[in-house]
């Protein structure tokens, strides 16, 4: 120890180490495994030994010589564990490392089967901790070589197990045979049979086969081509619908890999696209040329009417309504049929409507009958002329002609339907008139040329008629219609209103009478045109009394007048005062004052 003022102290005391103790020696460091060495140990105060050879293997022993095998490569350095009574370990480390070398040889094939011959690719798969020297390959045939890595081409069939034996710097070897052989195979000869080629839909089948083959088993692949596959050797019939030519491929494949394939063709023909046409018409007794297409050949059933039956355009010419049947064939011999119905038009007759006469302005309903399309002339004045049943306005008199004809144009009909037109007569009453009751008055209209009949109502009170007047003696306000008529029946009218007056004009009352039996103007009486009745007659003196008085009598009629008396006595001449009711035919009610003289 050194103090502050670098002033040093000594001290010093012995340790004794207790224990075992001893070392030990081996020779030969380096060999291939399994490489063997021997060891020797010396030692004092030992009681018990344990060797560690470094490679995970420990022994307790009491050898002090003992031998020891590495079976693996490595550096090893070995060891003795030395133990006393007292407890004491002691481990002595060995001064030389242990080299230990070893190979283990292997390889890979590029393939296991060959198929006929091929070359097969080696390469060495080396596990070692030394450099190899030298290759030694043997190909499971007395081939050999040696370069690491060799290819062999192999042509003879048979199974080889190839080996390879290696060498290192050390002098270390290993030989390795493969367990597992390269096998040389005969690739299968395979054949397809199938049935004939044919029409749509075409069933097929095919029938695998081997021409030569080793005894390995066989797997079979078809292709069809349409779409379907099987694993079959003999598959199911294949059934072609679309026509065309389909590829049929077969691999054969054995268990070892080796393969062939097969190829057929299969031709699946089209139906012919026959056509016979559409369905026509034939007009009786005119053939019409029918048409198929499609084939190449034609064959017509039934022959009835036919121009021919093996071609393709026949001249159909029945005698009633029929199907034809043909029947077309391809090149190949595929067959389809179409049919075509053939109706058959034959001639008609036409009726239609009697004439008949309108007057100008109406409307007729024309008919015809019989056909299926018709066309009238003239159109003027129809409503439609291609109608069957037009409807007929025409403006003076006309023949309408119809043409009918079946709705394929064979054949046609005419007709024809005369309509006379009349025109509307003309009438013209007059204008209104007025007269007194109990007038005679004579209605004459204006009339057009065409008139050839009147009639008037009412007629009641007509005197006469000479066509066309009408002489008349109303007692009433009166309308008259007069309707003429023309020799096509077309009429006309028009009315006249004769307005009939009561008012005094038609009658007369004297204001003087002389009851002295000369005859003459004896009586005092109304008179007068028209007149129905007298309901009350009354004479006043100039007192206002009642000198006379008659009721409901007719007029004009002496025998109801006043004679100028009063009570069986003759009256002397004087003024007297009439108040005379009357009643005309009309029915109208008049009353009439007024002054009588009574002379001698």
């Amino acid at each position: 120890v050194v103090g502050p003022g670098g002033c040093i102290s000594v001290a010093e005391k012995k340790i004794l180490v207790k224990g075992p103790s001893g070392n030990f020696t081996y020779g030969g460091l380096s060999g291939c495994a399994p490489y063997t060495i021997n060891l020797k140990a010396t030692t004092k105060g030992t009681k018990s030994y344990v060797w560690d050879y470094n490679d995970g293997n420990a022994m307790v022993s009491s050898n002090l010589n003992p031998s020891h095998s590495y079976d693996r490569a490595g550096t090893y350095i070995p060891k003795l564990i030395l133990k006393d009574s007292a407890g004491c370990i002691v481990s002595v480390i060995g001064k030389d490392t242990v080299r230990v070398y070893d190979v283990q040889a292997g390889m890979n094939m590029s393939s296991l089967t060959v198929c006929d011959q091929g070359k097969v690719s080696f390469s060495s798969a080396i596990s070692t901790n030394d450099v190899v020297k030298s290759f030694s390959w043997n190909f499971g045939n007395d081939s050999t070589s040696t370069i690491q890595n060799p290819s062999f081409y192999f042509t003879k069939k048979g199974i080889y197990y190839p080996s390879l034996s290696v060498i290192t710097v050390q002098g270390c070897k290993d030989t390795f045979v493969s367990k597992t052989p390269i096998k040389v195979a005969a690739s299968p000869v395979g054949q397809i049979t199938q049935t004939a080629n044919g029409c749509v839909n075409l069933t097929v089948i095919f029938r695998g086969r081997l021409l030569s083959s080793d005894t390995a088993a066989m797997s079979w692949k078809w292709n069809f081509g349409n779409e379907n596959i099987s694993n079959s050797i003999d598959p199911e019939p294949q059934l072609y619908r679309i026509a065309g030519n389909y590829k049929v491929n077969l691999l054969i494949t054995s268990s070892l890999g080796c393969m062939d394939t097969v190829s057929t063709n299969v031709e699946a023909y089209a139906i012919p696209n026959i056509n016979a046409g559409t369905d026509t018409t034939v007009c009786r007794g005119t053939g019409k040329t029918l048409l198929a297409t499609g084939a190449t050949t034609y064959s017509w059933f039934p022959s009835k009417g036919l121009s021919c039956t093996d071609c393709p355009n026949p001249v159909a010419n029945p005698d009633s309504a029929i199907s034809y049947v043909v029947t077309g064939k391809s090149i190949y011999g595929c067959m389809k049929k179409d049919t075509i119905n053939v109706s058959v038009k034959y001639p008609f007759s036409m009726r239609t409507v009697n004439g008949d006469t309108l007057c100008k302005g109406e409307s007729m309903r024309l008919f015809a009958s019989g056909a299926e399309r018709y066309s009238w002339t003239p159109s003027e004045g129809l409503d439609n002329p291609n109608s069957g049943s037009p409807m007929a306005t025409p403006f003076h008199t006309t023949l309408y002609r119809v043409i009918g004809s079946d709705d394929k144009s064979c054949f046609t009909d005419t007709g024809y339907v005369p309509l006379v037109v009349y025109d509307i007569p003309t009438v013209d009453a007059g204008l209104d008139k007025t007269i007194n009751v109990g007038q005679i008055i004579e209605l004459t209209p204006k009339v057009s040329p065409d008139v050839i009949d009147a009639k008037w109502s009412p007629s009641g009170q007509a005197f006469r008629s000479v066509f066309p007047n009408l002489t008349i003696k109303p007692r009433e306000t009166t309308t008259y219609r007069v309707d003429v008529f023309n020799q096509g029946g077309c009429t006309s009218f028009d009315e006249i209103t004769i307005n009939v007056l009561c008012d005094g004009a038609n009658i007369f009352i004297p204001n003087t009478f002389s009851p002295n039996g000369d005859g003459m103007n004896d009586v005092f009486y109304p008179r007068g045109t028209g007149l129905f009745s007298i309901k009350r007659l009354k004479i006043f003196n100039r007192w206002g009394e009642v000198m006379f008085e008659k009721n409901d009598f007719l007029a004009n009629d002496a025998n109801k007048g006043w004679d100028g008396s009063f009570k069986g006595t003759k009256l002397n001449a004087d003024v007297f005062v009439y108040v005379a009711e009357v009643v005309c035919d009309n029915n109208s009610v008049l009353t009439f004052k007024g002054n009588v003289a009574l002379i001698k």
